[in-house]
């Protein structure tokens, strides 16, 4: 089993517990929540207002011991914001997955005792980055990485199938973005002179890192991508508008035809559905093919929906899998 340590326990440390702790492959030796009463883990656990198909019932805490007992696994919990006192190698974590945005440099990473380090979060430095149906075959036995940000993990396994067919001159995006518990509830004093007002009632651009972050994992595409974000009052859910101009000469039905053999995207077919119809959806990349377009020179629209915290949690876990895999070869 692939024994994994999880730092950080917010919406995406929460949706890789609950999805390691029922992929048999994956055991969780070890979590770090910092400054959080250990009793109230199984009820953060067991409620969830996005993702509630996964919640094991069973959970306990044991105080005494500062375990979560889920079944027969009992998981150390541990409580320090200083690395030095996480006992990581102590408590048989390989790979520990780093989602509290604290330690986003390779500096920062070697803080922490581990063999395998792998950020969930686009990286400060130079940090290499590797993402599932992007590139992860370039992985080389690296020790520290950065799986990169949801929206990038949306966006390259799209454009690396177009790439390798059609070859792509320019594309430009913008992320619809659901919250993030970086924004405010009600308007308040903040450094940034937008994400400081309410998420409850408006429509708030923002920045966003994927464009840098997707040069990195297709640099064959350096120069080429651009893009920005909003946040919007929804909960999770994001939904990708992306522009691509290809060079060889296509039609949508070729496109879609394409991509139906893919495994590297979903083609949702259903014109129906809406943003909380993705809701725990595993595939990074769901194409809405009815919310698509052909607007002329070659250059088409495109619509992706991804599950910002569930997708992403998913491509992480697949991203160590494979990890492991090239490791015992």
């Amino acid at each position: 089993m692939i024994k994994i340590g999880i730092n950080g326990f917010g919406r995406i440390g929460k949706s890789i517990f609950l999805q390691a702790n029922k992929n048999p492959l994956f055991s969780i030796a070890a979590i770090n929540i910092p400054g959080v009463d250990t009793e109230k883990i199984p009820t953060y656990l067991l409620h969830d207002s996005s993702h509630k198909s996964h919640i094991d019932k069973s959970m306990c805490i044991d105080k005494d011991k500062q375990v979560l007992s889920i079944g027969s696994n009992d998981i150390p919990i541990l409580n320090s914001r200083d690395p030095s006192n996480l006992n990581w190698k102590e408590n048989r974590v390989e790979y520990l997955i780093e989602t509290s945005g604290k330690f986003l440099t390779i500096e920062k990473a070697k803080q922490h005792d581990v063999d395998y380090f792998v950020a969930c979060a686009p990286p400060k430095d130079n940090m290499p980055q590797f993402l599932y149906n992007g590139n992860h075959n370039t992985y080389n036995d690296e020790s520290i990485i950065s799986n990169a940000s949801c929206t990038t993990n949306c966006i390259v396994p799209l454009l690396k199938v177009l790439q390798s067919r059609y070859t792509i001159n320019h594309a430009n995006f913008i992320t619809i973005h659901s919250a993030t518990a970086s924004q405010q509830v009600i308007d308040n004093l903040h450094h940034n002179k937008r994400i400081h007002r309410s998420i409850f009632n408006n429509i708030i651009p923002h920045t966003t890192g994927a464009s840098k972050s997707i040069c990195k994992i297709l640099p064959e595409l350096d120069g080429k991508i651009y893009g920005t974000s909003v946040r919007i009052p929804t909960s999770n859910v994001s939904m990708v508008d992306i522009n691509i101009s290809l060079d060889k000469s296509t039609n949508l039905g070729e496109i879609f035809h394409y991509l139906g053999n893919c495994k590297e995207v979903e083609l949702n077919t259903n014109p129906h559905l809406v943003s909380s119809d993705f809701m725990t959806t595993t595939c990074p990349t769901i194409i809405d093919t009815e919310a698509c377009m052909d607007i002329g020179n070659n250059t088409f629209k495109f619509t992706i929906w991804y599950d910002n915290e569930w997708s992403y949690s998913a491509q992480v876990l697949k991203m160590v899998e494979y990890m492991d895999n090239q490791k015992n070869l």
